[in-house]
């Protein structure tokens, strides 16, 4: 006679295999989805064959199986006395069963969602940063959007529209309420500010009072710091080497004939943190400061550098022979060791070395949240996600991959290290100077450095009658608005020349509306020539370009000489641009472009010529000209001092 407990083995057979199959997928299940969702179809197979091998392989488990076989008789025998105690045990084991259904089944039946429908719509989320970050925050945001979809089955939660904006042109557009003018200027009203610094929060503030506007910051942390530092070429004198300050690193760069570069505080807030920590350690008087800024406009001078950020002072390397320091942040200087700086991409072939003062400053970057009335809630939460997401052991690892340094105590690695010039265990103070301070260095500034000698060339060809909106305004008119706008920034310090080109209806040479001179009382003269202008005739650019240099050269005396071109099209003239760029080239004059209508800065034969000289093209619309123009004009006037 068979014993009933070898029936009661053999009537669980079954239901045991079953079980531990599905026990043991449930178990890899499980385990793979707390790591992360699988990406694509083809991992999905491989989650679920392996998940059913590996429960199989349970089975094969050689003395388990038959355990299982011997208890669970056993159970079966014990619960068909007991009908009350098996309803329980039932009841329970379908609760077990039906929470870890709940935990798989929702996983699969999203990701069968997601395959056939997408994924739903991320909350669009817009951040400004400076230009300088632009490249750094981008890889910030990338990252955040990586770390929603980990989080979310493979589908991020936050979509960033990350754009940059010049410091003077961020804190006008916060001060403001984010006018008409900003939307236009800079781009959408932003959720997310990240400055360089806490000081440009503190004077869109500040300014805001003029508008009437109240500053809706929700939410403001630091989120990194980045040292002001000396970038310098690897293979120099010990004498740079140690804990030497501002001063001291000053001293030593001249005595070994290194020349001294630094952005310009007009577009970086690396260049005014820079400038005042030159002024502070030199000692802060009009006559310093004036030797300060010598001995670095003769530096841009002889490399043909441009007038810009830290970054575009990395990139272009200089034409001069002497080697040349960069004042810089150490991000900068890092990102350029990377390769991740310039346009042109790769690592340099002689990365630069990264030398800290000793009483340096350093740029904070903040997190500011902006509340704006209207912005949607779901905006709203993702961008204080984002926030958080910065504040956290995740975030941190992504601000140091950025350059950046986290707050606290948190360890730094690559590409902190040596590896990219920089000291991983670097000490410097972290807090921004007071806003004071940096009030009293930029007057100094706008008093010692030089004024401006420009000679505007404005293109008078027939082409320049075209139409730009339906009130039938031209672009000779509308760039006449400009210039004449633009000339409201001039300095009693600066001079200014306008001339028209071509001469007449012929197409040839050019005519002088008003001849170098003083700026005093320019702008309204400017405006009225502008006004008597009949534009006809052909395009003689490169021989305005060669001719408008040979005249800024004469006499410049301690002024930034500039010729800046504006044209809406392509030379007609026989003269090539490797003829101009000889008649130009180390002439201590910069040339600058402003391309309007068919012209573009993209297709320009004057790029190498513009290059050379440390000058800028800058592509404008109709929309944007005046900005432009009011944005270059800043950096190449004088400012207020002695006005």
């Amino acid at each position: 006679m068979t014993d009933n407990g070898d029936d009661d083995r053999r009537a669980a057979r079954p239901l045991v295999s079953v079980l531990v199959v599905i026990s043991g997928g449930l178990g890899i299940s499980l385990q793979q989805l707390s790591t992360g969702t699988p990406e694509s179809t083809g991992r999905w197979v491989m989650l679920i064959a392996g998940a059913f091998i590996g429960g199989a392989a349970s089975i094969l488990a050689t003395g388990l199986f038959e355990r299982l076989l011997t208890w669970f008789g056993f159970g079966w025998t014990f619960l068909r006395t007991r009908t009350r105690l098996r309803t329980v045990v039932a009841g329970g084991v379908a609760c077990v069963l039906a929470v870890a259904a709940g935990l798989v089944i929702p996983v699969l039946y999203e990701a069968l969602h997601r395959r056939l429908y997408g994924c739903p719509q991320p909350a669009a989320v817009r951040v400004m940063t400076s230009v300088e970050q632009l490249g750094a925050a981008l890889r910030l945001a990338d990252a955040y959007e990586t770390a929603t979809a980990e989080h979310h089955h493979g589908c991020p939660t936050a979509d960033l529209y990350v754009y940059g904006a010049g410091p003077t042109e961020a804190r006008a557009a916060v001060a403001s309420g984010w006018l008409n003018d900003a939307l236009q200027r800079i781009g959408p009203r932003a959720d997310v500010w990240l400055p360089d610094s806490t000081l440009d929060v503190t004077a869109a503030v500040a300014a805001s009072a003029r508008f009437g506007v109240t500053v809706p910051v929700a939410e403001q942390r630091g989120i990194g710091s980045s040292p002001v530092v000396l970038a310098t070429p690897p293979d120099l004198s010990p004498a740079l080497e140690g804990d030497l300050s501002w001063r001291q690193l000053w001293t030593e760069t001249g005595r070994l004939g290194l020349d001294v570069a630094r952005p310009d505080p007009a577009v970086s807030t690396a260049g005014v943190l820079g400038t005042a920590a030159l002024y502070t350690s030199l000692g802060a008087t009009p006559a310093t400061a004036r030797g300060v800024e010598r001995r670095l406009e003769a530096a841009l001078d002889r490399g043909g550098y441009p007038l810009g950020t830290g970054a575009d002072l990395l990139c272009h390397g200089g034409t001069g022979r002497a080697p040349v320091a960069v004042v810089a942040t150490e991000q900068a200087v890092v990102r350029y060791n990377q390769g991740l700086a310039c346009p042109a991409g790769g690592r340099p072939e002689r990365p630069l070395v990264v030398r800290y003062p000793n009483d340096t400053i350093s740029e904070d970057h903040p997190f500011v949240r902006l509340a704006w009335d209207g912005v949607a809630a779901t905006t709203a939460a993702a961008a204080a996600g984002f926030g958080a997401w910065l504040g956290g052991e995740e975030g941190h690892r992504a601000l140091i991959r950025a350059g950046l340094r986290p707050p606290g105590l948190s360890p730094v690695g690559d590409p902190l290290t040596e590896q990219f010039g920089a000291h991983a265990g670097a000490v410097f103070d972290r807090r921004p100077p007071s806003a004071s301070t940096i009030g009293d260095v930029l007057r100094l500034y706008d008093a010692a450095h030089r004024p401006g000698r420009v000679l505007l060339a404005l293109d008078a060809s027939g082409s320049m009658l075209t139409a730009v909106d339906r009130a039938g305004t031209t672009r000779f008119q509308l760039a006449s608005r400009g210039v004449t706008g633009a000339l409201d920034l001039m300095s009693g310090r600066d001079e200014f020349g306008l001339r028209v080109f071509p001469a007449d209806a012929r197409g040839g040479g050019f005519r002088d509306l008003l001849p170098i001179g003083p700026a005093a009382g320019r702008a309204q003269s400017a405006a009225a020539a502008m006004a008597s202008v009949r534009p006809a005739g052909g395009t003689p650019l490169l021989r305005t370009v060669a001719d408008g240099v040979r005249d800024v050269a004469t006499d410049p005396g301690e002024r930034i000489a500039s010729l800046v071109v504006l044209t809406d099209g392509n030379d007609t003239t026989a003269l090539t641009p490797s003829e101009v760029d000889t008649q130009v080239r180390g002439k201590g004059v910069r040339v600058f472009v402003v391309a309007i209508g068919e012209a573009s800065c993209g297709t320009l034969a004057l790029r190498d010529v513009i290059a050379h000289t440390g000058g800028g093209c800058y592509d404008a619309r109709p929309d944007t000209l005046d900005d432009v123009l009011v944005a270059l004009f800043g950096l190449l006037w004088g400012g207020d001092g002695g006005a």
